[in-house]
């Protein structure tokens, strides 16, 4: 038996075939073309899906898309890195073209339950799941079950404020900390510290700016590059801080494409962790890093699927 797993974003499609003996039997990934519109991009997720049914002879299919998502029916609600989308009834469309159970959700809820289960929080009870890119998407686990909210859309931890003077989010609010903890927020320092005559290795790329260009100055030792990582870190303690004193954990765990250049901001990080989450909190909850990588959300999917199936 051979689930399918997808882990459908804005800049690639990354998808995995795992089989009920929990071994990844194929993993591949391919751009999306996200600017060739709806269209292009749904005929394309849909190939792949085809062809893995036919190659592996797949039961159940689940897909993680970055997008606020409706876990029932499937319907995305803006999605931000897939234009043209707004909101589209993604289970209705794939539902109607594919002979097997498909199951949609957001990808920072599938990379929480693939950390779960298979990764960084494996063990716990309770776990809260952090992923650091463009954005900063959330997950929470209890008891091996996500937890919604009330309508479907509770984990947001990228947008609880961490400084209501900061900078624009593109939610409209100011100071979230996916507007504090990003690459987003590293691009956005930058280029604020350059404009004010601060000298820097980054001057040249002021307008070719990105997450991996200044972690690679960081590496070469540039003082702003690495300004701004240890200016990412204390915004993020601020905020793994607050959901500490929430939700009480077992395990925080922090993912994502950002989290790659923790060895810039994990020590500060952990201070102003350590500052502001209560003694009764920090005492037994632990912060770890991401161990799947770019699986988390492929096995996230597998879980849900199997989970539905045991219902």
């Amino acid at each position: 038996m051979n689930y399918l797993s997808i882990d459908f974003g804005g800049t690639y499609i990354k998808y995995g075939v795992i089989n009920e003996k929990e071994k990844v039997v194929y993993f591949n990934k391919v751009k999306t073309f996200s600017h060739c519109g709806p269209n292009f991009v749904l005929a394309r997720l849909l190939d792949i899906i085809f062809k893995m049914i036919s190659d592996f002879d797949v039961l159940a299919v689940s897909i993680a898309v970055a997008s606020p998502v409706d876990p029932e029916k499937g319907i995305l609600y803006n999605p931000p890195n897939l234009p043209g989308f707004e909101v589209f009834d993604l289970g209705k469309y794939i539902r109607e073209r594919v002979p097997v159970p498909v199951f949609i959700d957001n990808d920072a809820n599938l990379y929480a339950l693939g950390e779960y289960f298979k990764g960084a929080g494996e063990g716990s009870k309770v776990m809260v799941a952090l992923t650091l890119g463009t954005g900063v998407g959330g997950g929470i686990v209890f008891d091996g079950n996500l937890w919604y909210g009330a309508h479907g859309f509770g984990g947001e931890l990228g947008h609880i404020t961490i400084d209501p003077s900061g900078p624009l989010c593109n939610c409209g609010n100011r100071g979230c900390l996916e507007a504090l903890a990003s690459s987003t927020f590293l691009i956005g320092f930058v280029k604020r510290r350059l404009a004010e005559g601060e000298a820097s290795l980054l001057a040249s790329f002021r307008d070719s700016l990105t997450g991996e260009v200044i972690y690679n100055k960081a590496k070469e030792g540039d003082f702003l590059a690495k300004e701004a990582f240890r200016r990412l870190g204390k915004n993020l303690g601020i905020g793994l801080a607050s959901i500490a004193n929430i939700f009480d954990p077992d395990v925080i765990v922090v993912g994502g494409g950002l989290s790659g250049s923790r060895e810039f901001f994990a020590e500060e990080m952990m201070e102003e962790f350590n500052r502001r989450a209560l003694l009764s909190t920090k005492d037994f909850c632990k912060i770890k890093f991401s161990e799947l990588g770019d699986l988390s959300a492929i096995w996230g999917g597998y879980f849900r699927i199997i989970q539905n199936i045991r219902r």
